[in-house]
């Protein structure tokens, strides 16, 4: 996944790679789709780890602190950002409906569990706001991921030219989004 794009994947190349025959890894994957929908949520599952570990520590935020501990986690799990622009336009498609109700199940579950803890560590976060802001992430990594790598050529042409303002890094633009998004999602707190 590092050093190719997922189109240029090809199930042989991935059963060649780890030693099985295609028909093998057909065994274990009815699909591409499939095999890289587990790879997607065996990292969401890891992301969510670190999270809830981080949120465990206690301590409040602001919007931007936790914008930033959102973006430094994002950053820490590469292949999963490369994963997220790909979710819905390609993994969830030639899959199973019992497959898409088991991911989804999967990814509630994550919501579900750290729903409270990002309530905690943000107050102004109420009522559906944690949840939607987790969706809502996923949703700015799969538009900004793919803007900050373009490919080499559009890379070669933004380099050398005043157009360069044009290219964005995830790393400096994700914290910026974010902190937007979780100030537009909270609510100033009670007198």
């Amino acid at each position: 996944m590092q050093t190719h794009r997922y189109p240029d994947l090809t199930l042989n190349a991935i059963a060649d790679r780890v030693g099985l025959t295609k028909a093998a890894l057909f065994a274990y994957f009815p699909s591409k789709e499939d095999l890289f929908l587990s790879l997607y949520e065996d990292l969401l599952d890891d992301f969510f780890r670190d999270l809830n570990r981080h949120l465990d520590l206690g301590g409040t935020h602001t919007p931007a602190t936790l914008a930033r501990t959102l973006s430094h986690l994002t950053l820490a799990h590469p292949d999963l950002a490369r994963l997220i622009p790909l979710l819905a336009g390609i993994l969830e498609h030639n899959i199973s409906a019992e497959r898409a109700l088991a991911h989804k199940t999967r990814v509630a579950a994550h919501l579900s569990a750290t729903t409270p803890r990002l309530q905690r560590a943000l107050p102004g976060l109420r009522g559906d706001a944690p949840a939607r802001l987790l969706t809502y992430i996923q949703a700015l990594i799969a538009g900004l991921q793919p803007m900050s790598d373009p490919s080499p050529a559009v890379r070669e042409a933004l380099r050398d030219s005043p157009l360069g303002a044009l290219h964005l890094s995830l790393d400096t633009a994700l914290p910026d989004a974010l902190t937007a998004l979780i100030t537009g999602l909270t609510t100033a707190p009670e007198a």
